[in-house]
C-alpha cells in the first residue's frame, strides 16, 4: 500500500481517494493552498475535483442526474436529488416549502422547488447535515439504464441476504446484548433519525435542552444547534463538574446528551462509569456516536441509551461506501420507543452499497487490530519527536485510563491520532508523501487539516483563531487516519516532512 505514495497521481489536486475507485468518499488535497481554495470555494480549485466526501461534495453521478433532468424534464429551478420520497416530503413539511414538487423516476426521487435562496441553501444544509442523500451506486444504475453511461464499476461483494448479513455481522459484535441494528444511508442519517425520535418523546416530557459533551464532529454540532428546541456545549470531555453544575439546576429540562466516544479530533473519553451515575440520577438518555474507534474497538453498551456509527469508516476500511448503524439498547427505559419511531427517519441504504458493505465487513476486526497497532507506533514516534508539540490518541495519558474502560480489550487502540506540529504548517503539510483528504477509517494513511476542513469559518478568522485555542483545538492540528502500511515506512515519510 505504501507504493501508491510514489503515484505521481496521488499528489494532484482533486484525485479520488481510492483512486480509479467512482464511488470513493475522499479526494487529494495535498497543500494547504488546495485545501483553503477548497473551503473558499474557488473555482481553480473545485473544477479539480473529481470526487468529494459525498455529503459535501455532489457526486459526478448525481450531476449527470441533475443535468438529465433540466434537459429531459425541463427542470430549470433548484433542485435536489435525496434517498426516498420520505425524504423529499420530510424535507418540504420540515421547511413549510411552498410550491415543491416531487419527480420519482426508476426510484430516482428528485425535489424540486422555486427559486428562493434561503430555501435553497436550508435544504442543502440539511441534506449535508442529515446525510438523507441518493447513493453513487444507485446514481450509476440509473444512469446505466438510461444509456447515460457504458458500464457498471466491477468490485467485490456479497450479493446474499446483504441487509441481513450487515445486521448480523453487527450485532456479533456485541454478543448477547440484543440491541436493535438498523442501517442508514449515513451515520449522519442514524444520527439525525435517533436525535428526532428521542427529542419527540422527550418534548412530551416537557424536556427541552440537547446537552453536547465535548467539541463535536461539525454536523453533530449542527443538528443539535439547528433543530433541537436548545443546546448545551461542555467543552471539558475529563472533567464531569461543570456537567454535574449544570444538571443541578436545570437537570429537569435536559433532553438527552450526545457526545463521541471518542470525540473527533482529540480522541477524549470521558469516565463513563461516572457519568452514567450521574446520568442516572436525572433520567438522563445518553446518543454515542462511536464513529471516531468503531464497533469492533469499542463497546459502549454498557453505558448508552443509543450508539451510532459511521460504518464508511472502520467497518468499511476502503472509503468507498456511505452508510450507518444505529443501535438501539434494549436496557435504556426509552428502547421500545425508540424502536417504534426512529425508522420514521431512517434512510434505507441501496441494495448494492449493503452488498458492498457485507463484504468489507469481513475483515473489520482484523483491519482495527492492525491499524491499531500501527497507531500506537505512529503515537509513540510522534510523541518522542521535538517537532512535534502535543499527540492526541487513546494510548496518551490523558486518555487511556477512561478508553480502556470502553475498549474490547486492553490491546486494542483508536486507528486515529491527531497531532500539533511544532513546525510551520504549510511546509510540512505541503511536503509530506502520504494521502492527504478527507474522511478517516482507512486501509491506507490519510492526512487531514482537521480544523481548516471541519471549522473554517472559526480558521479564518483571528476572532476564530483565537476561540480554537481558548478550548484547547490547535487550528493548526492534523489528524491522522492510520493505515495497515508498515508503520517504519509511515514514520520515514513524517521524518522527511519534520526535516530530519
Amino acid at each position: 500500500m505504501i507504493l501508491e505514495i510514489e503515484e505521481p497521481h496521488r499528489r494532484i489536486c482533486g484525485e479520488r481517494i481510492p483512486f480509479e475507485n467512482i464511488h470513493a468518499v475522499s479526494m487529494s488535497l495535498p497543500e494547504v493552498a488546495d485545501v483553503i481554495g477548497y473551503e473558499e470555494k474557488r473555482t481553480e480549485t473545485l473544477s479539480r475535483l473529481k470526487a468529494g466526501y459525498p455529503r459535501f461534495v455532489a457526486h459526478a453521478y448525481i450531476e449527470k442526474i441533475l443535468d438529465y433532468n433540466r434537459e429531459t424534464k425541463g427542470v430549470d429551478g433548484p433542485q435536489f436529488i435525496v434517498n426516498s420520497r420520505k425524504a423529499a416530503d420530510h424535507i418540504v413539511s420540515f421547511f413549510q416549502i411552498e410550491g415543491a414538487k416531487v419527480i420519482e423516476d426508476e426510484g430516482v426521487i428528485t425535489l424540486t422547488i422555486p427559486s428562493h435562496k434561503e430555501n435553497e441553501s436550508k435544504i442543502l444544509s440539511f441534506i449535508q447535515h442529515t446525510g438523507c442523500l441518493l447513493s453513487s451506486r444507485k446514481a450509476e444504475d440509473y444512469l446505466f439504464k438510461k444509456g447515460l453511461i457504458d458500464s457498471i464499476y466491477i468490485e467485490e461483494s456479497r450479493k446474499e441476504k446483504p441487509y441481513e448479513r450487515v445486521e448480523g455481522s453487527l450485532s456479533s459484535l456485541y454478543p448477547g446484548k440484543n440491541l436493535q441494528v438498523y442501517l442508514a444511508t449515513s451515520g449522519m442519517n442514524a444520527v439525525y433519525a435517533a436525535f428526532r425520535a428521542l427529542d419527540k418523546v422527550r418534548a412530551k416530557e416537557g424536556k427541552d435542552i440537547w446537552l453536547r459533551l465535548g467539541w463535536l464532529y461539525v454536523d453533530n454540532i449542527r443538528i443539535l444547534e439547528k433543530y433541537s428546541r436548545g443546546s448545551h456545549i461542555f467543552h471539558d470531555v475529563v472533567d464531569l463538574k461543570e456537567l454535574e453544575e449544570f444538571l443541578i439546576k436545570e437537570g429537569h429540562r435536559v433532553a438527552a446528551i450526545l457526545t463521541e466516544s471518542p470525540t473527533n479530533p482529540l480522541i477524549q473519553v470521558p469516565d463513563y462509569p461516572e457519568l452514567k451515575k450521574l446520568l442516572e440520577k436525572y433520567g438522563i438518555p445518553l446518543v454515542a456516536d462511536i464513529s471516531v474507534a468503531g464497533s469492533a474497538v469499542v463497546d459502549l453498551s454498557p453505558y448508552a441509551d443509543v450508539i451510532v456509527e459511521s460504518l464508511t469508516k472502520f467497518a468499511s476500511g476502503n472509503a468507498d461506501v456511505m452508510m450507518g448503524a444505529l443501535f438501539l439498547n434494549p436496557s435504556s427505559p426509552y428502547f421500545e420507543i425508540l424502536k417504534k419511531d426512529s425508522p420514521e427517519f431512517l434512510e434505507t441504504p441501496y441494495v448494492r452499497d449493503c452488498e458492498r458493505m457485507s463484504f468489507e465487513l469481513e475483515g473489520y476486526i482484523e483491519r482495527v487490530r492492525e491499524i491499531g497497532k500501527n497507531a500506537a507506533i505512529l503515537a509513540n514516534f510522534f510523541s518522542n519527536h521535538p517537532k512535534i508539540k502535543a499527540v492526541h490518541w487513546s494510548g496518551s495519558e490523558e486518555n487511556h485510563g477512561n478508553f480502556s474502560k470502553i475498549a474490547r480489550d486492553k490491546d486494542l487502540h483508536c486507528g486515529v491520532i491527531t497531532i500539533e506540529p511544532g513546525v510551520p504548517l504549510e511546509p510540512f503539510y505541503n511536503s509530506l508523501r502520504l494521502l492527504k483528504g478527507p474522511s478517516f477509517g482507512t486501509e491506507f494513511t490519510l492526512n487531514m487539516l482537521y480544523m481548516y476542513l471541519a471549522h473554517y469559518e472559526l480558521v479564518s478568522t483571528e476572532a476564530g483563531r483565537g476561540f480554537l485555542r481558548e478550548v484547547g483545538l490547535d487550528p493548526s492540528l492534523i489528524r491522522i487516519s492510520i493505515g495497515r502500511e508498515n508503520p517504519e515506512l509511515l514514520i520515514a515519510e513524517y521524518k522527511k516532512a519534520l526535516g530530519d
